[in-house]
């Protein structure tokens, strides 16, 4: 793609600047100086949506058919918000599927959902946005969503692959057959990018822009939705059980990371092509992880009901599903070796998605070496200075250690059954240091088992076959 056709795509603002775009690009038979004569008017009260759906809408039109055996309806809808408001965008749908039994507006055409193309047009002034959306038949109750859509924020690639998806599917067909036009446009909203990732790099910049996307698909719905909708029920739980002044941008960052970078940690350890169910199961031995996204999932028992299509959700899934993971694995650990990518690949990935949020929050990576020089130099000194044989993996309570040591003095608010030995890492990040603090406990239990079969600590017995979770539990805690 030349660099005209880039300036042009991101710099297209309004309906006007895509017909002329869709003129010259696409062959459509249609002119910006005939605009006005090309479509049909539709009122938010002729589709029968509610008031606080309405709101949203500039304007509702339906492009006039521009050949005889058009089978596409293509609809173009204006919207107020910044984000393009999703659960708006189907309302239109339902009520155009909905009212086939009667005329809608001003004229009585009538398609499957598969026959329709919106083209939407958001934003704030000077930052408006066009999408083009497809939905297709599920089942009974439901539909899967597809868009193509870009910004200035985002990589050449994509827009490359934008401008690809448009001239090569959407272009108006030379040949007017129906079955032929239809498998012509459809496929738009069927191809991926052709681009094959290769780096970490690679993989971190289409992740940071798919998870962007369900971040502000998500914000979006919390501004159209009423009290009892979904997502913002679950936000309220959150709120609830949480953080009791979690607002709408802190919660969809929440959604969108945990979601996007958990299925990104599944196919990691995976290394397959999975359902998200299957890889959200393959995260047991990252609980914190596994339930947030069992929940988000609704594979819990709240009754909320996210829809992972609205929000963009299987997007990573087929993103993910379609890289081969091998080279990408191979490439961090060229760059990043004898470490785990799961845990340290996040850094790369914030810093991606925003890298303001990064500073803010003060995700920076601690090389290896230095954390396990700070953990070995605690548990040697605990063992030494304190007399606590078994170092970080000690039990002992607070009254044992004054008892043993006259120096020792037990502070105000603890009480003597307290455990001596408590990690607290007040900014986690990826968990490198709680990990190699629960590894060097995990090998001084060892070379305990190695003398004793059975050993016996803060009154319980222990068996290595078992890990002593309870005790890990006490000592770790998470922040």
């Amino acid at each position: 793609m030349n660099q005209n056709n880039y300036t042009r795509l991101v710099n297209i603002q309004d309906f006007e600047q895509l017909i002329a775009y869709l003129h010259d690009e696409m062959d459509w038979p249609v002119r910006p100086e005939n605009i006005e004569d090309i479509f049909f008017e539709y009122s938010s009260e002729d589709l029968g949506l509610d008031s606080k759906n309405a709101a949203k809408i500039q304007s509702i039109k339906r492009m006039r058919p521009l050949h005889v055996n058009q089978p596409w309806g293509i609809i173009f809808v204006e919207f107020d918000p910044k984000r393009l408001p999703i659960i708006a965008l189907r309302r239109i749908l339902n009520h155009f599927l909905e009212k086939q039994n009667r005329t809608i507006g001003t004229d009585d055409r009538k398609w499957k959902m598969e026959d329709l193309l919106f083209i939407s047009n958001y934003g704030i002034s000077g930052q408006r946005h066009i999408t083009f959306a497809h939905f297709t038949a599920q089942n009974k109750r439901a539909s899967k969503l597809k868009v193509i859509d870009w910004d200035e924020r985002n990589t050449q690639l994509h827009l490359k692959h934008v401008h690809q998806q448009l001239t090569q599917y959407l272009a108006w067909p030379s040949d007017s057959d129906h079955d032929t036009w239809r498998k012509q446009w459809r496929k738009a909203f069927t191809t991926n990018y052709e681009h094959a990732i290769r780096t970490s790099k690679e993989l971190s910049e289409r992740l940071a822009e798919l998870a962007r996307r369900i971040r502000e698909r998500i914000i979006s719905a919390l501004e159209i939705e009423t009290e009892s909708g979904d997502i913002t029920r679950l936000m309220k739980s959150f709120q609830e059980t949480l953080v009791h002044n979690l607002d709408n941008q802190q919660f969809a960052d929440m959604v969108a990371q945990t979601i996007t970078y958990g299925l990104l940690s599944a196919r990691i350890t995976s290394r397959e092509d999975s359902s998200a169910l299957e890889l959200t199961n393959s995260l047991r031995t990252n609980p914190l992880l596994h339930e947030l996204m069992m929940l988000f999932m609704n594979l819990d028992e709240t009754g909320h009901e996210l829809d992972f299509d609205e929000l963009g959700v299987s997007e990573v899934q087929d993103f993910l599903s379609n890289t081969d993971m091998e080279p990408v694995i191979r490439d961090f650990g060229d760059k990043n070796p004898r470490e785990d990518p799961v845990i340290h690949f996040y850094e790369n990935f914030l810093a991606q998605y925003d890298k303001e949020q990064k500073v803010k929050r003060g995700v920076f990576y601690t090389p290896l070496p230095v954390v396990k020089y700070i953990v070995e130099s605690i548990d040697v000194l605990l063992r030494k200075k304190f007399g606590l044989e078994d170092g970080l993996a000690d039990t002992s309570s607070w009254g044992d250690v004054s008892l043993r040591n006259k120096d020792v003095i037990i502070p105000d608010g603890v009480t003597p059954e307290t455990h001596f030995v408590q990690i607290l890492d007040p900014a986690t990040g990826t968990g490198t240091f709680l990990v190699e603090v629960i590894d060097r406990i995990h090998k001084t239990l060892q070379e305990k088992y190695k003398k004793s079969k059975f050993f016996r600590g803060g009154g319980i017995y222990f068996c290595m076959e078992q890990l002593c979770i309870e005790t890990l539990a006490t000592k770790v805690i998470w922040v």
